[in-house]
């Protein structure tokens, strides 16, 4: 299959994957036709456009990786164009925009459509996944995340907080549940949020900017007989994404998979999961986020703004 990117920045990961999983990257768009002309020759990508029209013509899957606000522009536009569309994350800017593209994912027929949560193609989450589907249901899950890559300058932040929607979904996932209600407190780029989901449990993130280069997470699970958890992020001092072997206590800690982390001669963790969700979508065995998926944790987000200028606990507006 023949993969355009819309995306210069991000969207290079992309080129890596899809080029790792065995499929053509024939074309690339930007925004600044300088700088996406010079990417797209370093790349060695033959097209190199500013005009959507130009890669749709040249493509059969599109990925979109432009600015959060841009993609459902660039995904309903790349879904009319009769394209399969694989999407960063998060979805969209808003719970208006993600039901939009939901509703067109659903009604495009025989085309594909799925969202980037490279969660859930981390070995040591799919370990866990499995774990927790022969164990008494999760109760409680804790989450704090600490990111340098959250904005602190008080402007304009990602539509996601700066990455809250990577924790949110893969909480979603482990728990196999749904969003219920939410409160939330939001302080600049931080966030902080308590989510009732449809299984009983309760899903407690923080998710907060730090002056630690990195991202940082700590996860924390329990049920009525058990206790799990693991570590996870970005490392700049070890060239890239480390997840600890998750661990369980049942009468004793014992792991329950492999963790992983940057080794020499291996492809990195984060963009393995990448190569993986690529393979996927081209048709290997495994497991996507959809649009709904998307829209479901866009639900959350709008739920946490709702809350925290209400200053009280909301219900999660429908996302289906």
């Amino acid at each position: 299959m023949r993969i355009g990117v819309i995306g210069s920045g991000w969207g290079l990961m992309h080129v890596g994957a899809f080029r790792a999983a065995g499929a053509q990257v024939v074309a690339l768009a930007g925004l600044d036709e300088e700088k996406t002309a010079a990417i797209a020759a370093r790349e060695q990508i033959s097209l190199s456009t500013t005009d959507l029209d130009a890669l749709f013509r040249a493509v059969d899957v599109v990925v979109v990786a432009s600015p959060d606000h841009l993609h459902a522009r660039h995904v309903l536009a790349a879904l009319a164009a009769g394209k399969h569309v694989l999407c960063e994350k998060p979805l969209a800017g808003t719970l208006e925009e993600a039901k939009a593209l939901m509703h067109a994912a659903n009604t495009s027929g025989a085309l594909r459509t799925a969202i980037g949560f490279p969660y859930r193609q981390l070995a040591p989450l799919i370990g866990l996944r499995a774990w927790l589907s022969s164990r008494d249901p999760v109760r409680e899950l804790e989450v704090v995340v600490r990111s340098s890559f959250i904005d602190r300058s008080g402007g304009p932040g990602s539509a996601d907080f700066g990455g809250a929607s990577h924790p949110i979904d893969a909480a979603l996932w482990l728990t196999r549940a749904q969003p219920v209600w939410v409160q939330a407190a939001l302080e600049g780029h931080s966030l902080a949020l308590q989510v009732g989901l449809s299984s009983g449990a309760r899903l407690t993130l923080s998710h907060r900017p730090t002056v630690e280069p990195g991202i940082h997470g700590a996860w924390a699970l329990a049920g009525t007989s058990w206790e799990a958890g693991f570590f996870a992020g970005y490392q700049p001092q070890l060239g890239g994404w480390r997840v600890s072997a998750p661990r369980a206590f049942v009468g004793e800690w014992h792991d329950l998979a492999p963790g992983v982390a940057p080794l020499s001669g291996v492809r990195e963790p984060w963009a393995q999961a990448h190569v993986e969700a690529a393979r996927i979508f081209l048709g290997a065995p495994g497991e996507l986020a959809s649009f709904t998926d998307g829209a479901m944790v866009q639900s959350v987000l709008d739920a946490a703004q709702r809350s925290s200028s209400s200053g009280a606990r909301v219900n999660v507006l429908p996302w289906v």
